[in-house]
């Protein structure tokens, strides 16, 4: 092992953040790597420092511990403060279990400290490493979003999709007004003479909302000045998730012994203002995707005769295609442990 292996690491971590941001600026692996080089050349400073200036190592693990404890208490806070605003939602109340698991960790190093014992002295070194690294995630994901947040946009730049983050009431969030706000900056940066930005506005109307997120979205940027016609409203999907996991059924088929569907993976596109909504847009070829007997399946029209998604059977579903093929009907779907359809549920389009 080389003497000052910290210091070869952090060269490696760098070397490849370098080679990840010449392939492809964008990548969230970039800020790890970069991170992971900047705590293995201060591991190496801390290490060698604490052999020859003992009060100065002993400030820095100080000055460690209550930068820790500080993260955990804003976590915590953060946390406390989203779920009173917007209900106990898992994405909030993972931010406040993210502050309870920081301080959670401080009080096992406390323990140890007073009560030592070589078993738990090993628990610890583990805990710390494992917190540590997730903390290194976290302070990299931070600057990650500080660094490209702030970049300058792109002056050709023609359409700008903000997706949803909730709402306070009828109105947009604190988070999803700073999204829209981002929006408004790349429309006033667009080059003189060029025409106006389109804004993609996506977000549905969750259980707990007055209503969607792309029509409140819609109303805010109305009210800085957008006109109607530059904005688009995609308001079928709940979460992002949703965007990404939508399909066109066709056909269906059972050989092999096993029910699958024949799809087409794809996403929605940008409407245009004489359009009733955006259009789905389908990529690749058909391909073939497995679905369980039992699945819940809702539909709209035309299967059924409603706007509103309606349970029915997996067989009702395999009649209505074998009568209908190559229609194309989009469907959201999730996949069972085991890669088969168990859900899938039909977007009403007009």
């Amino acid at each position: 092992m080389p003497q000052y292996w910290e210091y070869f690491a952090a060269v490696v971590f760098a070397a490849g953040g370098v080679a990840n941001v010449v392939l492809a600026p964008h990548r969230f692996s970039s800020a790890v790597l970069f991170c992971l080089a900047v705590a293995s050349a201060g591991l190496g400073v801390a290490v060698r420092s604490a052999a020859a200036h003992p009060v100065f190592a002993a400030v820095l693990a100080v000055a460690a511990l209550l930068l820790a404890l500080m993260l955990g208490l804003v976590l915590l806070a953060d946390g406390v403060l989203l779920v009173r605003r917007y209900g106990p939602q898992a994405a909030l109340l993972a931010t406040g279990a993210a502050g309870c698991a920081v301080l959670a960790v401080l009080g096992l190093d406390a323990v140890f400290f007073a009560a030592g014992g070589e078993v738990l002295g090993v628990f610890v070194v583990v805990v710390n490493a494992a917190a540590g690294y997730l903390i290194a995630l976290f302070l990299a994901f931070t600057g990650y979003v500080f660094i490209w947040g702030r970049s300058e946009p792109l002056p050709q730049t023609t359409h700008v999709v903000v997706l949803g983050a909730g709402l306070d009431g009828e109105r947009p969030g604190p988070l999803l007004t700073r999204r829209l706000e981002r929006a408004l900056e790349v429309d006033a940066a667009r080059a003189p003479g060029t025409p106006g930005v389109v804004f993609v506005v996506s977000g549905g109307q969750g259980e707990d909302e007055v209503r969607s997120e792309a029509d409140a979205m819609a109303d805010y940027l109305r009210g800085r000045g957008v006109p109607a016609e530059r904005i688009v409203r995609e308001d079928r999907s709940v979460n992002t998730g949703q965007n990404l996991h939508q399909i066109a059924v066709y056909r269906y088929t059972p050989e092999g012994g096993s029910l699958s569907l024949i799809i087409r993976h794809g996403n929605w596109g940008c409407g245009t203002p004489d359009s009733d909504g955006a259009p789905f847009e389908t990529v690749g070829k058909e391909t073939y995707l497995p679905m369980d007997q039992a699945a819940y399946v809702t539909v709209t029209d035309p299967v059924v005769a409603s706007t509103e998604n309606q349970p029915i059977g997996v067989q009702e579903l395999l009649d209505w295609l074998e009568a209908h093929p190559d229609s194309g009907l989009v469907f959201r779907y999730h996949l069972g442990a085991d890669g088969a359809i168990d859900r899938l549920e039909q977007v009403f389009t007009p």
